[in-house]
């Protein structure tokens, strides 16, 4: 029988206490002062690095329609580049959860972001398909490490009431790279060429590098807070064929499955998109492509807000934030609608709305896993989420070039897009609130659960 993934003194079994790898760590409660003030500088640097990480990602999909003319790349050849990327992305996902796991988020990051940065200068020398395709593919398989070891060092530095906050507002570093891409990396084109949009941020991400190792630090290295943890310092370590065993992790696995696909499809299609369909330049995406990234800021933080709000009125972790996720996916179905309205303005509104769910899920999936898991699981479990996610996005983002150029429009793509969070929110709803009749360990067991 697989091991349900809960809180200290759920479990009715042999494992218990800090022999338990699925237990999470005990709570310490409001944060000391001095704790406080090093945790919001390290969710300061982590906001920067995902804003670094989307920022480099981001600046092929802003320069595609004029990259795609310039190196005589067709929209098939560029489908398959950002397939590309996603296939090393989705694989390096799940091992850079389990590398971070075993080397640690102050290391780990630090490897995975100077491998990015020199992957992203490194796209400046491209001279047409294949070597932009090597370049891209090769950024992909640094990229993922951010993530699980921000969130690692996230679930280290806040006790959970708390925790949503400073995850929504790294993780929003993702669109705040996505508003700043567009008018930063037209201007960099315009005024110094297109190579020096590659170089810049690859050259700040190096900066940065010497900023994290400087500053972060294990919490106890900073100040006991609280009854120490009798499993930090403790090398337990769990099979991944048992978390794939769990029905819990393979909840979240279908969920991300499901839902990801919309997140890459904004990331690197939305600019193909306005040039396409409706027109744009590349002085007209700088201008108006930002703004759904912008929503998806707002999307997230009010997605962490909203669950850790729940969580104090007394709601158990994990259907806070499943609750929250659920009427997100709700919006989704405007999608279907983006291409059909007459003006671009109203289809830069449903893209923001879309981005909108996007960033609500993306932030509140990421932050049930430490509510439900140890310390020194949480990377090796968004990693294999993060791979599922990514691999349907890979497979997605095929399908998405094949469906342009057999149909020369964007409806096919934008009603799937539109029912993705909805079978997504219908596989946690459906494990969350499970039938009285069904087993227990068939849904999330978390603590002050109520019966």
């Amino acid at each position: 029988m697989p091991i349900s993934l809960q809180r200290r003194g759920e479990r009715e079994g042999a494992l218990s206490g800090a022999d338990n790898p699925f237990q999470a760590a005990p709570e310490t409660g409001a944060l000391e002062p001095r704790r406080r003030s090093r945790a919001w500088l390290i969710v300061g640097l982590l906001t920067v690095s995902t804003i670094l990480n989307y920022l480099d990602r981001q600046s092929l999909s802003i320069l595609a329609p004029f990259l795609r003319e310039r190196l005589q790349i067709t929209v098939s050849q560029y489908a398959h580049i950002t397939a590309g990327f996603l296939f090393a992305y989705s694989l390096m996902y799940a091992v850079s959860g389990w590398f971070v796991d075993r080397v640690g988020e102050r290391i780990g990051m630090a490897i995975c972001i100077g491998w990015w940065s020199l992957c992203t200068m490194a796209t400046a020398l491209a001279a047409g398909a294949m070597s932009l395709g090597a370049a891209r593919l090769l950024l992909g398989v640094g990229e993922p490490g951010n993530y699980p070891a921000a969130l690692k060092a996230t679930a280290k530095w806040f006790p959970e009431e708390e925790r949503g906050i400073p995850i929504a507002l790294f993780s929003c570093g993702s669109s705040v790279g996505a508003v700043l891409a567009p008018p930063l990396i037209a201007y960099t084109t315009i005024r110094f060429g297109w190579r020096s949009a590659f170089l810049l941020p690859g050259l700040i991400g190096l900066l940065w590098l010497v900023a994290w190792l400087r500053a972060y630090r294990e919490p106890r290295e900073v100040v006991q807070a609280g009854p120490a943890d009798p499993s930090i310092g403790k090398n337990t370590r769990v099979r991944w064929a048992e978390l794939f065993r769990n029905r819990n992790v393979m909840a979240l696995v279908a969920a991300r499955f499901l839902s990801d696909p919309v997140s890459y499809f904004c990331a690197f299609w939305i600019p193909e998109y306005l040039k396409r369909a409706r027109g744009f330049s590349i002085a007209d995406i700088g201008r108006y492509g930002w703004i759904p990234y912008l929503a998806g800021a707002a999307g997230g933080m009010l997605g962490g807000r909203m669950s850790d709000q729940l969580i104090r009125w007394g709601m158990s972790p994990v259907k806070a934030r499943i609750v929250v996720l659920c009427a997100a996916a709700a919006l989704a179905p405007l999608a279907i609608f983006t291409n059909r309205v007459p003006s671009a303005g109203a289809s830069i509104a449903i893209l923001s709305v879309l981005m909108f769910v996007v960033f609500c899920w993306f932030i509140n999936t990421a932050a049930i896993i430490p509510d439900i898991a140890s310390d020194h699981l949480t990377g090796s479990i968004l990693g294999i989420i993060g791979s599922a996610g990514s691999m349907s996005g890979f497979f997605f983002m095929l399908i998405v070039g094949s469906l342009v150029v057999r149909t020369s429009s964007f409806n096919s793509v934008f009603a799937i897009i539109g029912l993705l969070h909805i079978a997504a929110g219908l596989v946690l709803w459906r494990i969350v609130w499970r039938r009285p009749s069904e087993p227990r360990q068939a849904s999330f067991l978390v603590k002050h659960e109520k019966a």
